[in-house]
């Protein structure tokens, strides 16, 4: 009797236990169930090689190489038509936290390098002249590829200007990512100034541009709100989505 009442006992304990565990789970997944779907989760190991050499990377470059991967998968692009860019730069983001194990700033850095629309930039430097520094270690089809994915509806005015705001994507994650580590708008809000004056005397090509301020201010509220939670996603500020 005692033996069979121990182990009535344990199985009690045991039900709980796993009851308590799917709860858990239906909860954890409650968010992305509402927002964004199973589909946006797919795995970025590299399924054509036998070992996967970017897992033996430092953690950032590991990371960065599978959110750039991430982002290259015809998945992406085919949910992206599918469904909008607005899923779809939540569904960067949220990967990033995946991967950096919602590390916020982890995720913020491998975000803005993972999102960078040009292969190299064009310095003008007194007496050594044209400098080019590459943004980028993917080959050039490859970029060429994440490039073509990459969501073009970044600001929510894009209908009325009737532009391609891929670019917009890294002032946006790389401001918030200033905002997050100083937090500090005015440090992120001067730091970007100061780039944008710099990009017109000291990038071939540069000019001033009015959205990459608001890219830039976008960010910095994307930044603040990671602050206070940890869950905000780029939608929040970008389409001020109501939860």
């Amino acid at each position: 009797m005692r033996s069979d009442r121990k182990l009535s006992i344990v199985n009690c304990l045991l039900t709980i236990i796993v009851l308590l565990l799917t709860c858990n789970n239906l909860f954890a997944q409650e968010k992305d169930s509402l927002w964004l779907n199973n589909d946006w989760y797919y795995s970025t190991e590299d399924s054509s090689a036998v070992i996967d050499f970017t897992n033996f990377l430092p953690p950032f470059f590991k990371d960065e190489a599978h959110l750039k991967r991430y982002v290259r998968d015809d998945k992406f692009f085919e949910l992206r038509k599918l469904y909008d860019d607005t899923l779809a730069i939540d569904a960067i983001f949220d990967q990033a936290m995946l991967l950096a194990d919602d590390d916020v700033a982890h995720a913020l850095w491998i975000a803005t390098f993972s999102v960078m629309d040009h292969r190299k930039v064009g310095l003008k430097v007194p007496v050594l002249g044209n400098v080019y520094l590459p943004l980028t270690s993917e080959s050039d089809s490859l970029f060429r590829v994440r490039r073509t994915n990459l969501p073009k509806h970044v600001l929510s005015d894009y209908e009325s200007k009737r532009v391609r705001d891929k670019d917009k994507l890294q002032h946006f994650f790389g401001s918030a990512l200033i905002t997050y580590l100083t937090n500090s708008s005015a440090i992120a809000l001067w730091f970007g100034d100061l780039l944008e004056k710099g990009e017109r005397s000291f990038v071939l090509g540069g000019r001033y541009d009015e959205r990459d301020r608001m890219a830039n201010a976008l960010g910095r509220e994307f930044g603040l709100r990671l602050l206070k939670d940890e869950q905000a996603l780029p939608s929040d500020v970008l389409w001020q989505k109501i939860k």
